[in-house]
């Protein structure tokens, strides 16, 4: 594991800092002062992150938040595979791969852009599972949307898929992949947890709040 990284090290200098500053763009503050001039945190929860999007501003730019956001994974990811492909071994690309992962999604929970007060890190690591674990990734998201929709809380989907991929990164990833892969969802994932304290402390005393998600679905208004 070492000897990668002393061998590889400049490479994975660049895609952590590189990985990070993109993942500390923040796609709902960008949207809500470009798009409704105005600055999202101001509003609702006062996150920085799409399902806050989606409770101001509504459906759409909760979805455009939330593809954009998982998208900064998705592009650092396949971006450094196709830029060092050809010049690192199969192991320490993989290894790389998972590490700009791990880093777009520190860069977009603790953004230095925004005094690292950024969103929940939950759009972005789905990102990370699809480009890293795209089987795995499409056998959790139908019973997480379920479960959403069920609760009607996007916080309840994502802690589940935290403590979900947490297990799993030691059981299925790691005889896959290696420990520097499974100790970097595990980073991920802890992270997205960490920045749900709130809403398991909230959960856990009845105070969270509904979305009313499936309502918006099904383009559904509430009565006056």
């Amino acid at each position: 594991m070492l000897a990668v990284f002393t061998q590889y090290w400049w490479q994975f200098l660049v895609v952590c800092i590189v990985g990070y500053l993109v993942g500390a763009t923040n796609f709902a503050i960008l949207f809500s002062r470009l798009i409704k001039l105005q600055d999202v945190r101001k509003f609702g929860s006062g996150n920085a992150g799409s399902t806050n999007m989606f409770r101001v501003y509504g459906l759409s730019m909760g979805l455009l938040t939330f593809f954009c956001d998982a998208l900064k994974s998705v592009v650092c990811i396949f971006l450094a595979k196709w830029i060092f492909a050809s010049s690192m071994e199969t192991q320490a690309l993989t290894q790389l791969m998972y590490t700009v992962g791990l880093f777009v999604i520190i860069g977009h929970v603790l953004p230095v852009y925004y005094n690292f007060r950024g969103g929940k890190g939950v759009a972005p690591s789905i990102g990370c599972m699809f480009s890293l674990q795209p089987i795995l990734a499409l056998c959790l998201v139908l019973p997480l949307f379920l479960l959403v929709l069920i609760f009607d809380r996007t916080s309840v989907g994502s802690i589940a898929l935290a403590i979900i991929v947490l297990v799993l990164s030691w059981v299925m990833v790691l005889p896959k992949t290696d420990l520097v892969c499974a100790i970097c969802l595990t980073l991920i994932f802890s992270l997205v947890l960490f920045a749900h304290r709130g809403n398991i402390a909230r959960l856990l005393s009845g105070k969270e709040k509904r979305m009313g998600l499936t309502k918006a679905i099904l383009g559904k208004k509430d009565k006056k």
